[in-house]
C-alpha cells in the first residue's frame, strides 16, 4: 500500500477588523426590529451571568448545555449569547474579580447563523447585512458603505462569515472581520540563511518606555500619566470599597471596582507604540523580543506592582508579535534573565551595573548606556544561543553568562570580589 502524502496545512491567517460601520441606511421600522432584539439580547446576557455568577461556575464551557432560562430570542441568538457570556465570565474569574459584571453597553457578537454579510448588486450602497430578529423567518436587510479605511483593509483579505454589530448612545454599528493570509515560509528552520546581524533589532520591554529597540528609539512613553491615573485609580477604588461596605448592610448591590478609562487608555498607547515600532523596521530585518515570565514579575513596592499590571505587558508583547505578523516580519524569542545586567559590550553580569531605572554602566569595562537600550543589544546577541540558556532555573543563566565572560577576560575575578560563577548572592 502506497502511503498518502501529508497533506501540507495551510498557515494560519491573521484577522482584522473594520470598526465604526454605522447602520445609517436603516429605516425607522428596521431600527425598532433592531432595538427590540437589542433589549432582549442584552437581557439574556445579563440572567446568563446572574446565573453564573450566583451558581459559582468557575469553568464556563461555551459548549456546554445552556441553562433553562426564558427569552424571546431563538436558540441560535442563545447560543451566541452564552457564548459571548463565557468569555466575560472566563475573563472575570482570571482577573480575580469580586463584585457581578453588570452590563452597560450592547454588542451582539454574531455568526452566520444570525447576522450575515452579502454583497450588493446597487450602486447605492455595497452590501446588505441580513440580521435575523425576534420574529422567527422575517430576518431585515440593512444596508452598509464600508468607509475608506475599511475598503484597504478589505484588499489585503476576504471578509468572514460572522459580523458584530453594537449599539453606543443610540446609534448601531458594525464590525467586521477581513481574514489576512499569513505568509508561510519556505522550509524548516535549517532552510533559512544565516541571520545577518546588522538587520537584527533587540526589543526590550519595559514600563517607562514600554518597547525600547537596541537602535535606541523609544516607544510607549506614558507612564508618568500611567502612575497619575493608577494613584487616581487607587484613591476612587477605596472610596468605592468604603460604598460598597455600606451597600452591602443595607442589602443593595455594589458598585464596580474596575477601572475602564485605564484600560482604554493603556490599550490605545499600545496600539499606538507597536505601530511606531513597527514601521521604522525593513521588511527583511528580524526582531529579537524578550521570552517573557509575566507572572512573575514583581517589584518590592505594591505602588509598582499596581503600574506593572496596568502597563499590561502580556498584551503588549501579543500586539507586537500580531503587528510584525501582519507586516511579514520576522521575530524570535530568546530567553530575558540578567539582560538588564549583562554588558552588550564584555557580557559581564552583576546587578550593579544597572544603577538607575535609566542608567547602565559596566564594572568591568565601564561601557555606559540607556539601560533599556543595552538590554536590547543584549538580547540579539542571545540570539542563536537560546538553546544552551533555556535552562531550568533563572538563576542558572547567570551562571552560564559568567563563566564565558571569566573565559574571555580571566584577570576580571577580582572585579566581582573573588566569587565563583553562580556563587554570589542576588
Amino acid at each position: 500500500m502506497t502511503k498518502k502524502k501529508k497533506s501540507q496545512k495551510k498557515p494560519k491567517g491573521l484577522h482584522k477588523s473594520i470598526n465604526n460601520i454605522k447602520l445609517e441606511l436603516a429605516n425607522l421600522c428596521k431600527l425598532n426590529r433592531l432595538n427590540e432584539l437589542g433589549d432582549a439580547y442584552l437581557q439574556l446576557m445579563q440572567n446568563y451571568i446572574d446565573y453564573i455568577f450566583d451558581n459559582e461556575i468557575k469553568n464556563v464551557s461555551s459548549y456546554g448545555n445552556l441553562p433553562d432560562i426564558n427569552s424571546e430570542l431563538s436558540e441560535r441568538y442563545k447560543r451566541c449569547a452564552w457564548q459571548q457570556v463565557a468569555g466575560i465570565m472566563k475573563s472575570f474569574y482570571a482577573n480575580d474579580r469580586e463584585n457581578k459584571p453588570i452590563l452597560k453597553n450592547l454588542k451582539i457578537q454574531g455568526n452566520v447563523n444570525v447576522i450575515q454579510i452579502q454583497g450588493s448588486k446597487t450602486k447605492t450602497f455595497e452590501y446588505w447585512l441580513r440580521i435575523s430578529t425576534l420574529e422567527r423567518g422575517k430576518p431585515i436587510y440593512v444596508p452598509i458603505n464600508i468607509h475608506k479605511y475599511g475598503k484597504n483593509v478589505l484588499n489585503e483579505g476576504q471578509l468572514c462569515g460572522g459580523v458584530t454589530i453594537s449599539k453606543i448612545d443610540g446609534q448601531w454599528y458594525a464590525t467586521l472581520a477581513v481574514e489576512i493570509e499569513k505568509k508561510q515560509r519556505s522550509g524548516g528552520p535549517a532552510a533559512q540563511p544565516l541571520a545577518d546581524f546588522s538587520k537584527m533589532v533587540g526589543v526590550d520591554l519595559g514600563i517607562s518606555s514600554l518597547f525600547t529597540a537596541s537602535t535606541g528609539h523609544f516607544f510607549g512613553q506614558f507612564s508618568k500619566n500611567l502612575k497619575k491615573q493608577v494613584d487616581k485609580a487607587d484613591a476612587k477604588r477605596r472610596r468605592k470599597q468604603k460604598l460598597n461596605a455600606c451597600l452591602r448592610k443595607k442589602g443593595k448591590p455594589e458598585v464596580d471596582l474596575s477601572s475602564p478609562k485605564i484600560i482604554a487608555t493603556v490599550r490605545n498607547e499600545i496600539g499606538r507604540a507597536a505601530n511606531q515600532l513597527v514601521n521604522i523596521l525593513e521588511k527583511d530585518s528580524l526582531v529579537v523580543l524578550e521570552k517573557l515570565n509575566i507572572k512573575g514579575m514583581k517589584f518590592k513596592s505594591k505602588r509598582m506592582n499596581r503600574i506593572l499590571k496596568a502597563s499590561k505587558i502580556g498584551l503588549a508583547l501579543d500586539k507586537l508579535k500580531e503587528k510584525l505578523d501582519y507586516k511579514h516580519i520576522r521575530y524570535a524569542s530568546v530567553p530575558a534573565a540578567y539582560s538588564s545586567q549583562e554588558c552588550s559590550e564584555c557580557g559581564f553580569v552583576h546587578k550593579d551595573n544597572r544603577r538607575t531605572q535609566e542608567k547602565f554602566k559596566c564594572g568591568y569595562c565601564e561601557h555606559t548606556e540607556n539601560a533599556d537600550v543595552n538590554a536590547g543589544k543584549v538580547l540579539i546577541k542571545r540570539f542563536g544561543d537560546a538553546t544552551l540558556l533555556n535552562v531550568g532555573h533563572f538563576r542558572e543563566v547567570k551562571t552560564i553568562l559568567l563563566e564565558r565572560f571569566y573565559r574571555r577576560f580571566p584577570d576580571a575575578r577580582s572585579t566581582s570580589g573573588g566569587l565563583e560563577p553562580g556563587t554570589e548572592h542576588i
